[in-house]
């Protein structure tokens, strides 16, 4: 599977087809990649109007190649893993998750010390009928704060956290 398709299915619908093939993810899931994955030549593997316009097409724009340090806050075997990838001062934050929900509490203290702006992505409510629907966020986070992902079954979240 590949962290760069934006055609995502239900497992009722998924069908075979070679036009806009669909995977059985979420659109969070396949953003979180990514970050999760070590992948130095970031790429597409649709045209550019599969992705024009979609949500979370404007971290395809953003997203660093390299990385400067790695952490890996959490993670368990076989369930679900979250990693942190720091490029200059900004920090890109990704979690992938197996075929059940689950929350996760994410300590935020591998940030420095002062004040960031973190941009949320998450997976909707609805992912279960339309696995292409993100919810995003903007707050102002610290290293003391813990951030609550709710991901979906097969689901994930991106977290960019940017200094002020």
């Amino acid at each position: 599977m590949y962290p760069n398709t934006f055609c995502l299915s239900v497992i009722k619908k998924l069908l075979t087809q070679y036009v806009n093939p669909h995977v059985m993810s979420t659109r969070c899931h396949m953003l979180a990649m990514y970050v999760v994955l070590e992948n130095h030549l970031t790429s597409l593997c649709d045209t550019p109007k599969a992705y024009e316009g979609q949500p979370g097409f404007e971290v395809l724009r953003t997203v660093p190649g390299t990385w400067d340090e790695i952490r890996v806050p959490l993670a368990r075997m076989n369930e679900h893993v979250t990693v942190a990838r720091r490029s200059g001062s900004d920090w890109w934050v990704g979690s992938l998750n197996n075929g059940a929900e689950r929350n996760l509490k994410l300590e935020l203290d591998f940030l420095s010390e002062g004040d960031y702006q973190a941009t949320i992505y998450t997976d909707a409510e609805d992912v279960d009928r339309n696995p292409n629907h993100l919810d995003r966020q903007v707050r102002k986070v610290t290293r003391k704060d813990i951030i609550e992902l709710n991901l979906a079954k097969d689901g994930g979240a991106l977290l960019h956290i940017r200094r002020l």
